[in-house]
C-alpha cells in the first residue's frame, strides 16, 4: 500500500500538491510541536502540520517526548537515571540507548504493577536496564493500590482518582528508594506517580542530603510542600516541558541543582 500511495502521490508532486490544498487549505498556521510554538504552512509543510494535530491528541508526543528530550539533554558520562513510575519503559529504556556515548551510565526503572512491569522488562531488561518491580515511598512495605482502565493511572488507594476503578485493588511492595543499592554520584531522576511524589522524595532524603542528587522532573504534581524541600536543596526550576523558567503554576517540574544549570529563574516564583 505504502509503495503505490508513493508511486501515484508522494512522487506526484502537482497532484500531491492540488489534492492537500483541497484537505487543508493553503494558509500559515500556528502550531504547538514538542512544546514549542512554529509558524507552518499548510501545504509546503504539510507533514508538519499533521504532526501538530496528531499531538493534541496523543500524550505521548504532546507531554513525554518534550521531557524526554530534555532529560536526555542533561545527561552526562557517569550519570544514574532512575525511572520512577517508568510503566513500560519508554524512558528508561531510551536513555538506556545512551550508554553507547557514555559507558559510564546506569539506568534504574521502578514499577509496581506486576502486570506492566514484565513488560517493562521485557523492553528495557536486554538494554542494561536494572528493573525494581516494588513501588517507592517513604517506608519499607506494603502499599494498597488502584487499578485503571489504562496501565499509566495505576495509583495508591489514597490517590485514586476519576480514572481509576475503585473495586480493583492490589498490595504492592514499597521501599525506601535510599535503602536501596543504587549506584553512582549524580542522579537524574523522573518521578511519574500519580501523586505519591512526597512519599518518594521522603524515602530518598539521604540521597540529597548526600547532594547526590543532580536533577530531577516531577510529572503533574500537586503537593506545595515539594517545592520548598527542593529550594532547600538549592535547585533552580523549570517547565519540564518547554525549559521555561517555572510559575507558581507550574505541574511539570524540572527541578536542576543550583550550579551550572543554563538560566536562572526566580525561585521565588513557584511561592508567590
Amino acid at each position: 500500500m505504502f509503495r503505490l500511495i508513493d508511486r501515484y502521490f508522494i512522487k506526484k508532486p502537482l497532484i500531491r500538491r492540488f489534492v492537500t490544498k483541497l484537505l487543508a487549505g493553503a494558509r500559515e498556521r500556528e502550531v504547538t510541536l514538542l512544546a514549542g510554538d512554529y509558524v507552518v504552512h499548510t501545504v509546503m509543510e504539510h507533514g508538519l502540520f499533521r504532526a501538530s494535530r496528531l499531538a493534541r491528541t496523543c500524550s505521548l508526543f504532546r507531554d513525554e517526548l518534550p521531557v524526554l528530550i530534555h532529560l536526555a539533554g542533561l545527561l552526562r558520562d557517569g550519570d544514574t537515571f532512575l525511572d520512577i513510575g517508568a510503566n513500560v519503559g519508554v524512558f528508561a529504556a531510551h536513555i538506556a540507548g545512551f550508554r553507547v556515548l557514555f559507558p559510564g551510565l546506569r539506568v534504574y526503572a521502578f514499577e509496581p504493577n506486576p502486570d506492566t512491569a514484565a513488560r517493562l522488562r521485557a523492553n528495557a531488561e536486554r538494554l542494561g536496564v536494572e528493573i525494581f518491580d516494588v513501588a517507592l515511598s517513604d517506608r519499607n512495605g506494603t502499599l494498597e493500590s488502584v487499578d485503571g482502565a489504562v496501565s499509566n493511572v495505576f495509583s495508591t488507594v489514597e490517590n485514586a482518582s476519576s480514572y481509576s476503578i475503585t473495586g480493583e485493588h492490589r498490595v504492592c511492595e514499597c521501599r525506601r528508594l535510599e535503602d536501596l543499592a543504587i549506584q553512582g554520584h549524580s542522579l537524574v531522576m523522573k518521578i511519574d506517580v500519580e501523586g505519591h511524589e512526597w512519599e518518594v522524595l521522603q524515602g530518598a532524603v539521604g540521597l540529597f542530603q548526600a547532594n547526590r542528587v543532580r536533577a530531577l522532573y516531577l510529572d503533574d504534581f500537586k503537593d506545595a510542600r515539594i517545592v520548598t524541600f527542593l529550594d532547600n536543596y538549592e535547585f533552580r526550576f523549570f517547565n519540564g516541558r518547554t525549559l521555561k523558567p517555572a510559575s507558581d503554576r507550574t505541574r511539570h517540574l524540572l527541578a536542576i541543582k543550583g550550579s551550572g544549570a543554563g538560566s536562572t529563574p526566580q525561585k521565588n516564583q513557584l511561592k508567590s
